[in-house]
């Protein structure tokens, strides 16, 4: 399982290297709109620059969604079970893992604290 992973104090340069395990990779933002249907947004002011700004758009969970067209660089590290999670805890003191801002690769987010 993939997780967008970040230090809770990082340097104002911010594209240092978060952990020995991080590779930096492109991944897909998620822009939801909290309408429930593709109807109901054509009638929405921000439906053209939604509709140009992204692909795949589809109904999902009681609201709207596409794909990003842009990519957003992160950080992420891949952890394939319970016993490398602890490892990976070990090695870096306090974590947290958090639902991550939408992304279609990504959806928790580790913090090393």
């Amino acid at each position: 399982m993939k997780f967008i992973v970040s230090r809770k104090r990082m340097s104002v340069t911010g594209d240092k290297k978060v952990c020995d395990e991080a590779r930096q990779e492109d991944l897909t933002p998620l822009d939801y709109r909290t309408v429930k249907s593709l109807e109901e947004a054509k009638k929405k002011v921000w439906y053209k620059d939604w509709l140009k700004g992204g692909v795949n758009h589809r109904e999902e969970d009681g609201m709207v969604v596409c794909d990003k067209k842009e990519k957003s660089r992160q950080w992420v590290v891949e952890i394939n079970s319970l016993e490398e999670l602890l490892e990976f805890q070990d090695k870096y003191g306090a974590i947290m893992i958090t639902n991550s801002i939408p992304y279609k690769e990504v959806k928790k987010e580790i913090t090393i604290l």
